[in-house]
């Protein structure tokens, strides 16, 4: 299939090699990634994007905003996840497409999406899938599809000898949750001083144009800035706890699965996706309260100090998290299957199971590549319900 993937944010000048050279937000990083393992999959694969020229990078055409006044493909993909959020642009873009996907990274929806006229709505999770129906946005051809990790950031080992059981990561944008995770740090490091938060991303991950702000200097941080992803995940795979208590209701959660992936065990809030990736006490950890209290940052503090604590529980948690992710050859194979359905549901009905029904309306579900999509309201989940 040639499949387009369109996005006019300009907040950044990217390409295929960005993520690997620079750190980057989680929306880029999705149309990149996937963009490459559907390629890997044998299709045509082009992004329209704010790119400088047009280029070639993991078999995936890029072709800047400016050159495309026309799209003929047989699936376009539509995204929009910072700057403006608008889909606006592609009104005035000659559109000849058999099927045409929404990619919805958030909660905050692309203006002029409607007017685009999408077949099918990709959200990330449950919780956007929800969001979407409560709010009465999207109402119906709702398909929920994780975000996957590359194969490089998964560890080579559960228990990796150079790992250390007093590293913590924050590695986001401060506004998310950095205020929580520096002051379990804190509390950590004057229990036993070898607990050091180590900072990833900060506040230039969200655009090109933003100052960046360093924290003041002390001894339970250190700040590292942005950092491109394969680097990343050598940290991750040197650290033990990635620090994640936030308000804001994450819509996934790439540094979640990211930092499973590489052993590294996740203590987060239970807020928006969250409780979708992470089991309590069996492959990761969900601190409820308010991250800025301190009764909360204290419970939080003595479970990392009490875990670290128990080597024994944590190659259990670590091996549990190190199988919860999915590759983005996975990701990419299930929206192959979902594609395939969606433009010739007759043809392809034999990926429909009856036998598997929706946990939420008891519809039959589609058995994809990472689990089961019911073909009536949308729900996911990773494991089959009979009938």
């Amino acid at each position: 299939m040639q499949i387009d993937i369109y996005c006019p944010d300009r907040h950044f000048l990217y390409d295929g090699k960005t993520p690997d050279q620079a750190g980057v937000g989680g929306g880029l990083t999705v149309r990149i990634r996937i963009a490459a393992a559907l390629a890997r999959r044998g299709h045509r694969v082009s992004v329209i994007c704010n790119c400088a020229q047009q280029s070639v990078y993991d078999g995936v055409i890029y072709r800047p905003l400016e050159q495309v006044d026309r799209i003929q493909t047989d699936v376009l993909v539509m995204h929009s996840s910072g700057g403006a959020i608008d889909l606006t642009p592609l009104l005035s873009v000659r559109i000849e497409a058999k099927a045409r996907l929404f990619l919805l990274s958030g909660l905050d929806v692309a203006k002029n999406v409607h007017a685009l006229n999408p077949d099918a709505i990709y959200v990330c999770s449950n919780f956007i899938r929800t969001a979407m129906m409560q709010s009465e946005t999207f109402t119906s051809n709702l398909f929920v599809t994780h975000y996957g990790v590359n194969r490089f950031n998964w560890a080579d080992k559960w228990i990796n000898p150079s790992r250390d059981p007093h590293r913590l990561i924050y590695s986001s944008h401060p506004s998310k949750g950095f205020e929580p995770a520096r002051e379990i740090a804190r509390r950590l490091h004057q229990h036993d001083s070898r607990f050091v938060l180590h900072y990833f991303g900060g506040t230039k991950l969200w655009g090109d144009s933003v100052a960046e702000e360093v924290p003041p200097a002390e001894p339970s941080i250190a700040y590292h800035g942005l950092m491109n992803q394969r680097r990343l995940s050598t940290e991750y795979k040197r650290s033990s706890f990635l620090v994640q208590l936030q308000n804001r209701p994450e819509p996934f959660g790439i540094v979640m699965v990211e930092a499973m992936a590489a052993g590294c065990l996740v203590v987060a809030s239970p807020v928006g996706a969250f409780p979708e990736l992470i089991d309590h006490g069996e492959n990761g950890f969900l601190i409820a309260g308010d991250p800025f209290a301190a009764e909360t940052q204290d419970r939080a503090a003595n479970l990392i100090r009490e875990v670290s604590a128990n080597p024994q529980l944590v190659h259990q948690i670590r091996r549990r998290a190190f199988s919860t992710p999915f590759s983005w050859d996975t990701i990419a194979q299930v929206w192959e299957q979902h594609i395939t359905w969606l433009l010739d549901r007759k043809g392809s009905s034999k990926l429909e199971a009856d036998w598997a029904r929706c946990l939420e309306c008891n519809s039959p579900c589609l058995v994809l590549a990472d689990g089961y999509h019911c073909t009536v309201c949308g729900h996911y989940a990773r494991h089959a319900t009979s009938a």
